[in-house]
């Protein structure tokens, strides 16, 4: 994903986490856990080196999502407003 640690961190705790369904909860600072009814989903991100072209750089940040007790159809809920409130880019 194109966001910085803080960028996500600010998204996910903010509006993704008081405006949907999900709760959030920080177990540390690059990993939360985010949950719904009995189901969760651990979220960890990994900073990698930024994409440069040219003058530009952009943050590069690895996202990795597990799954717990929640099925295949909440897990595409989960998607669809996961990127509802991380998309970037315009146009």
């Amino acid at each position: 994903m194109g966001y910085t640690p803080k960028e996500f961190a600010r998204t996910l705790t903010g509006s993704f986490s008081t405006q949907t369904p999900f709760s959030v909860h920080a177990i540390d600072t690059n990993h939360w856990q985010v949950d719904l009814d009995s189901a969760q989903i651990a979220i960890q991100i990994k900073p990698l080196p930024p994409r440069i072209i040219a003058m530009l750089s952009l943050p590069v940040l690895q996202v990795r999502f597990t799954f717990s007790k929640m099925p295949k159809a909440q897990q595409e809920e989960f998607f669809r407003r996961f990127f509802q409130y991380f998309h970037k880019g315009g146009g």
